[in-house]
């Protein structure tokens, strides 16, 4: 399972590149598009954390500035980006009518929870949310 608590850093990246080769052949599913956006930044992100473990022989280590890593602004864009996507994939098919529903109202309706909706406000029209936020959600 690649969403496990269990599943490895191989194990992920295979699941990655099986979902991109299909992706590369043909037009796949947009859920599974969304799992292989969320997938390839989860898979960035154990990296880096990898590579800036100090007990890791990696000569590639992550470059630190005062704002944190040097790949954290780039991480919490493509997290939420990849969030945002998954929220919208699952409530716009349901938005139909004459006058647009509340997307909260439509995520209550599919089971969807309400931090996710209101994880992709934030997102969308706030800062983005904290890389630790955006981390769970992701794993969620």
């Amino acid at each position: 399972m690649v969403y496990s608590e269990n599943s490895t850093l191989e194990s992920k990246r295979k699941a990655a590149n099986r979902l991109a080769a299909w992706k590369f052949n043909t037009a796949i599913p947009h859920a599974l598009e969304i799992t292989l956006s969320l997938l390839t930044v989860i898979l960035e992100d154990e990296e880096i954390a990898a590579n800036s473990d100090p007990s890791s022989s990696s000569s590639s280590k992550t470059t630190f500035t005062a704002f944190g890593s040097r790949s954290s602004l780039a991480l919490r864009q493509a997290y939420a980006l990849a969030i945002v996507r998954l929220v919208n994939s699952l409530v716009d098919p349901l938005q139909q009518g004459v006058f647009a529903r509340p997307i909260a109202a439509i995520a209550a309706q599919i089971g969807l929870p309400a931090w996710f909706v209101e994880l992709r406000h934030q997102a969308t029209h706030e800062d983005l949310p904290s890389l630790l936020v955006l981390q769970e959600a992701a794993r969620e």
